[in-house]
């Protein structure tokens, strides 16, 4: 080969960008199958903990009192399978100081986390299956209701409904002055009028949790497994691993050291991924 021709090859070469790397999920540590049923996982960085939402039995959505809250160090030892006990079928949790907000199939229960005990219940006007709860401004709380397809408002004690008419809806997020919702295989995003943007469709596996990446990215978990990479432009992106072949349901997430942490439901496990994102 010549040298005119090899200098035109290596400036070629050198000149075609590279394919950005996949983002990716790599698996840290799974705990042992002694949790009853986890369906949601939360995340307490002043604690070091995590929180785990145990429904316990076969029965989603029965008010049988066998439910539970349990605890695990952030090495997936667990500290507590039923650190405080009952409830019926707990899901969604949200964390506002020293109070840890569950949904509780009708109802939103504050626990007080120093006592480890329930301190409060409060019913939603005509529950269907209130789902999940995130933490917003001035402690304002949003609820949604899967079966119902509504997103609320709860603040000062009253429950004022923000969006409806929605199908497959469960995981919420309020994050940096915005709020999300997953629904019928989508990213949502409300707008200040109650209407709402989908900013990503397609996400298959019945959407479960939502945790925020940065500005403009997503992380989505399903229920039947698969974990989604989701941005703002509306790409969706499967993590393609371990995750799933296990129940993801509605995933904590530690936003410093990117770790997801996965409820395994039937499968009575938790299991942490670091995302990876080169």
């Amino acid at each position: 080969m010549s040298e005119w021709r090899f200098i035109v090859l290596a400036a070629t070469v050198l000149a075609t960008p590279l394919a950005a790397a996949e983002p990716r999920l790599e698996k840290l540590w799974q705990t042992e199958a002694t949790l009853k049923v986890p369906e949601s996982v939360l995340y307490d960085a002043a604690r070091k903990v995590l929180y785990v939402s145990n429904i316990d039995g076969t029965q989603p959505w029965e008010n049988d009192g066998v439910g539970s809250i349990g605890r695990l160090d952030l090495d997936g030892n667990i500290i507590e399978v039923d650190w405080v006990d009952g409830l019926n079928g707990p899901k969604g949790m949200a964390l506002a100081g020293d109070r840890l907000y569950v949904t509780d199939n009708d109802a939103v229960v504050t626990i007080d986390i120093e006592k480890g005990a329930i301190i409060d219940r409060l019913p939603v006007p005509d529950a269907g299956n209130i789902n999940d709860i995130s933490l917003g401004e001035d402690g304002v709380l949003y609820v949604t209701d899967s079966k119902k397809g509504l997103v609320h408002e709860l603040a000062d004690g009253e429950f004022t409904t923000l969006v409806d008419g929605l199908t497959a809806l469960n995981g919420v997020l309020y994050s940096d002055g915005e709020l999300f919702f997953v629904a019928d295989g989508g990213l949502h995003l409300v707008g200040d009028d109650g209407a709402y943007t989908t900013l990503a469709s397609g996400i298959e596996g019945r959407v479960d949790g939502v945790e925020r990446i940065d500005a403009d990215s997503w992380l989505v978990s399903c229920w039947k497994g698969p974990v989604f990479h989701v941005t703002r432009d509306g790409e969706v992106t499967l993590l393609d691993d371990e995750s799933g072949t296990i129940v993801a349901a509605d995933m904590g997430y530690d936003p410093v050291n990117r770790i997801a942490f996965f409820p395994g439901f039937w499968e009575n496990t938790v299991a942490a991924y670091r995302l990876v994102i080169d």
